[in-house]
């Protein structure tokens, strides 16, 4: 019998020295750039076009190539919400950073991959997984529904502890090629593919068993819409992962499902898509952390992609729900805010000669602008870092326990 590496409810483990020692080691070679936003951008409208700039030397649906792997992570430690990027190659994240969120602070740092913690402490993580296949949207600004606010305003929330819990909410991500609608050989032979998909729903649903009628429901048409919406979007494969920790098991345990519950903002009614939680088992929370802190991406094995397609693959849009920059809009306190426009001296929230005007109010750029701009330079992205920022630890696989080749 193989040990059980998921369970339906939280469940905790102790840090040793010997797991706290392993997890410094694992992030030790990770140089993270630390980001402050500024409150007066676009926040999540932002989103997809900060994300297209990742979409470059996107992997094939059975190799990898030289794809490369990026993760977005909100830490709650120190009392504060703190925004970290990891990139192949941070200037060229610093510049889209700068194009899409004007003001925001950026700094790399070394030798923090990962928080402070201490022995003695409990901590309990979870994957959050696609509850249907991937072709099946979640709700983002342009679904039908639509976003009516930011998921961050939940998120970010359920994200904060008391002053000794640590919270972290890690997406790791990889672009993918457009072919990634096709899922697979089984998607394509027996009708799993997007077009299909979208087509069995405009049909409607067949209801009564004596005198069957079909049934065609604004809700199934736009549905449909969404559905085949995906078709050609740039796509990323995804892996999500929650680690909390804190001085005891039940509070590491009850931050974790309620984070897991914030993320239900992103579920769409209508294509009942959305992410459920997949709790680590305590014995297999190690490598769940070490995995983190490595920012390894989930493997998925050859022969399961040449089967049924990239799992947990998400487009620019449903991405930008999770990785996107909060803007003023969050109402959130706690996050480490950057208060101060670029070429002004004085913070952002001081008035400015008596009135109650932001000082930063007439600097803003234009987002827009600056991003189509940015955007024709974006393509030559540097990717030969990747290879150093791929694991060469078998700690992804163990986390999963499914992989058996490459990993992606």
């Amino acid at each position: 019998m193989f040990p059980t590496t998921t369970t339906a409810r939280p469940t905790s483990t102790d840090l040793t020295p010997d797991l706290i020692e392993r997890v410094h080691e694992a992030a030790d070679s990770e140089s993270l750039i630390r980001i402050r936003p500024y409150p007066e951008t676009d926040g999540i409208a932002a989103g997809p076009r900060f994300l297209r700039g990742f979409h470059t030397a996107p992997a094939g649906s059975l190799h990898r190539g030289d794809a490369p792997v990026y993760a977005a992570e909100i830490w709650f430690t120190d009392g504060k919400l703190q925004f970290y990027l990891r990139a192949p190659d941070p200037q060229d994240a610093i510049a889209l950073v700068n194009a899409h969120y004007p003001n925001s602070d950026t700094q790399q740092v070394t030798g923090t991959g990962f928080p402070d913690v201490s022995r003695e402490q409990s901590v309990a993580g979870c994957h959050l997984e696609l509850r249907q296949d991937a072709t099946y949207p979640i709700k983002h600004l342009d679904s039908r529904p639509p976003l009516d606010d930011d998921p961050y305003r939940t998120i970010l929330s359920r994200l904060i502890g008391g002053d000794d819990e640590t919270t972290v909410l890690q997406t790791v991500f990889m672009p993918v090629a457009q072919t990634w609608t096709r899922r697979g050989l089984l998607g394509r032979v027996g009708g799993g593919d997007v077009t299909h998909i979208a087509k069995a729903r405009r049909q409607g649903t067949v209801e009564g068993y004596l005198h069957p009628q079909v049934f065609q429901s604004k809700r199934d048409t736009q549905a449909a819409d969404d559905i085949v919406a995906q078709l050609g979007r740039p796509a990323f494969a995804t892996t999500i992962r929650v680690v909390t920790i804190a001085p005891n098991a039940s509070t590491a345990e009850h931050r974790l499902s309620r984070v897991a519950d914030a993320v239900t903002a992103l579920d769409h009614e209508h294509t009942n898509q959305g992410f459920i939680p997949r709790y680590a088992s305590a014995s297999h929370l190690p490598a769940v952390l070490e995995a983190t802190a490595m920012r390894a991406l989930t493997p998925n094995s050859w022969f399961k992609r040449a089967l049924w397609g990239r799992m947990n693959a998400l487009t620019l849009r449903e991405l930008a729900g999770l990785v996107h920059l909060p803007n003023e809009a969050v109402e959130n306190p706690t996050v480490d805010w950057s208060q101060t426009a670029a070429g002004v001296g004085v913070p952002a929230d001081v008035p400015a000669f008596s009135t109650p005007t932001s000082a930063a109010g007439g600097v803003r750029s234009d987002d827009q602008t600056r991003a189509d701009d940015h955007g024709s330079k974006r393509e030559s992205t540097d990717n030969r870092a990747f290879k150093q920022s791929v694991p060469s630890r078998n700690s992804g696989a163990d986390e999963i326990g499914q992989g058996d080749d490459d990993g992606v």
